[in-house]
C-alpha cells in the first residue's frame, strides 16, 4: 500500500486558488503608491531640515553681525544717545579732586611753615616754594589750626588759588591774643608734582556782614508743638527718654551719646504757620507739616548753658505733633519779587535780631524785639557791632585779637 505523503501534509487545507493576473497587477500598484507616498513625505521633510537650517544659520550670523556693529559704535562713539554718561564724564574731568586735595594740603603747610620759618632755617621754605625770601632772625609768629577757607582753578596754567586761614599768636608773647589772618597761595599742580609759584599774600578776611532773612513767622513757644519739640531735644540731647518715641513712622534720628548736656530748657519756639486759631484741646488731621525754629537753652555744669537752635520739620499724627527731620538748613522766605529801583529810598526800620524771628501772632505773647511802627521786624544776622545769633553771653566771639 503507497502512502501518499503529500496529500497528508495538505490534509485540512483549503487547496489554493488559481490568481487572477488583474488582481496581482492592482495589487502592485497599491504597493506602488504607497512607496510613492512615502518617499515623497522623505522629500519634504528633508527640504524642511534644509530651510531649517538655513534659517538658523541666518539668525546666527544676524546676531554676529548686530554684536559687532555696537561694538563698533561703542569704540567709536557713535551713540546719539549716552547723554547723561557724557554729562557724568564731564563732571568727573571737570573737578580734579586728586588735584585740588594736594593744592590745599600744600598750601596749608606751606603758610603756617612761613609764618614760623626764621633766618637759617630756608631749606624748610625750599620744599614748597623757589626763591630766596627774606626772613626775621627769630620766629615771630606761633601758627595754628590751619584751614582752607576758599579755592579758585584756573585751568589755563593750572593753577589752584587756595585761601588758607590760621589762628596766629605772636611767638615771643604767650599773653598775646590769637588772630585768625587769611593768606592766599597760588599753588600749581601737574602729572610732575606740586608746587607753590609764589609765597603767601595775606588778604582780608570773608565779610560777614550780609542780611538773612528765614521764614518763622509766629511764636509758638507755649503751644503743644513746642513741648514736642522740647521732649524731643531733650531725649537726643540729654538721654532724657527715648528718641524714638517722639519720631514720625519710618524715620530714623540717634541720640548723642554720650549725652552732652545736663539738660535743656527751651527759651523760644517760632513757626512758618499760623497756630494761633488751632484749638489745642481739638483733634489734629493727620499729614499737617510745620517747620519750626526752635531756641534752647542747653545746659553744661551746674551754673552755666549755651543756647542752640534746632530746625525742625514737624508732622501731626494721631492728635500730636512728631519730629519728621532735622533740618540741614533753616527755612528761608520765598523770593520776593523785584521791583523797579526809585530815585528815593525810604530809611530801614528793621532792628537787630535777637536770635529768632519775629512774630504778629495776635496770642503769641510779647515779642522781644520790635519796630516802632507795630510791623514785624524781619530777621537778619547781626552786622559788626550787633549781638551775635548764637552768643549767651551777648559779646562777639571773634571780637578777641581783630
Amino acid at each position: 500500500m503507497k502512502i501518499d505523503l503529500a496529500k497528508i501534509n495538505n490534509f485540512g487545507r483549503s487547496p489554493k486558488s488559481k490568481t487572477d493576473p488583474a488582481t496581482e497587477n492592482g495589487a502592485d500598484s497599491v504597493v506602488d503608491e504607497t512607496e510613492e507616498l512615502a518617499r515623497a513625505e522623505r522629500a519634504q521633510w528633508g527640504l524642511r531640515q534644509v530651510w531649517t537650517t538655513r534659517l538658523l544659520k541666518a539668525g546666527i550670523l544676524a546676531a554676529l553681525g548686530a554684536g559687532t556693529v555696537a561694538l563698533i559704535l561703542v569704540v567709536f562713539g557713535s551713540s546719539p544717545t549716552p547723554n547723561l554718561t557724557d554729562n557724568a564724564t564731564k563732571d568727573t574731568t571737570d573737578v580734579d579732586t586728586i588735584g585740588q586735595a594736594k593744592a590745599e594740603d600744600l598750601a596749608r603747610q606751606f603758610v603756617v611753615a612761613w609764618l614760623q620759618a626764621s633766618r637759617g632755617n630756608e631749606q624748610e621754605l625750599d620744599h614748597f616754594v623757589s626763591g630766596n625770601p627774606s626772613l626775621p632772625t627769630a620766629p615771630l609768629f606761633a601758627a595754628t589750626d590751619p584751614a582752607v577757607a576758599s579755592i579758585d582753578y584756573e585751568q589755563k596754567s593750572r593753577t589752584y588759588a587756595v585761601t588758607v586761614s590760621v589762628s596766629v599768636q605772636a611767638a615771643t608773647d604767650a599773653n598775646a591774643p590769637t588772630v585768625r589772618r587769611y593768606f592766599q597761595v597760588p599753588i600749581v599742580v601737574t602729572e610732575a608734582g606740586v608746587r607753590a609759584a609764589a609765597l603767601p599774600a595775606e588778604v582780608a578776611e570773608p565779610s560777614t556782614s550780609i542780611d538773612v532773612k528765614l521764614g518763622y513767622k509766629y511764636r509758638v513757644a507755649n503751644h503743644p508743638i513746642a513741648t514736642s519739640a522740647h521732649e524731643f531735644l531733650s531725649a537726643m540731647l540729654t538721654g532724657n527718654g527715648e528718641v524714638a518715641r517722639y519720631l514720625t513712622p519710618g524715620v530714623s534720628i540717634a541720640p548723642i551719646v554720650p549725652a552732652p548736656y545736663r539738660s535743656v530748657a527751651i527759651t523760644d519756639v517760632y513757626s512758618s504757620e499760623d497756630l494761633s486759631t488751632a484749638s489745642a484741646s481739638a483733634p489734629l488731621p493727620d499729614g499737617d507739616v510745620v517747620r519750626l525754629l526752635v531756641t534752647a537753652a542747653q545746659k553744661v555744669t551746674e551754673v552755666d548753658s549755651v543756647s542752640g537752635q534746632y530746625a525742625l520739620t514737624m508732622t501731626s499724627r494721631g492728635g500730636r505733633w512728631e519730629v519728621s527731620a532735622i533740618d540741614a538748613t533753616p527755612l528761608y522766605p520765598p523770593a520776593a519779587p523785584r521791583t523797579p529801583s526809585s530815585s528815593t529810598t525810604a530809611p530801614s526800620s528793621t532792628t537787630p535780631s535777637t536770635g529768632a524771628p519775629q512774630s504778629a501772632s495776635p496770642d503769641s505773647g510779647p515779642v522781644p524785639a520790635s519796630s516802632e511802627s507795630g510791623q514785624t521786624p524781619a530777621l537778619s544776622v547781626p552786622t559788626a557791632g550787633d549781638v551775635p545769633l548764637f552768643s549767651p553771653s551777648g559779646t562777639d566771639p571773634h571780637s578777641s585779637g581783630r
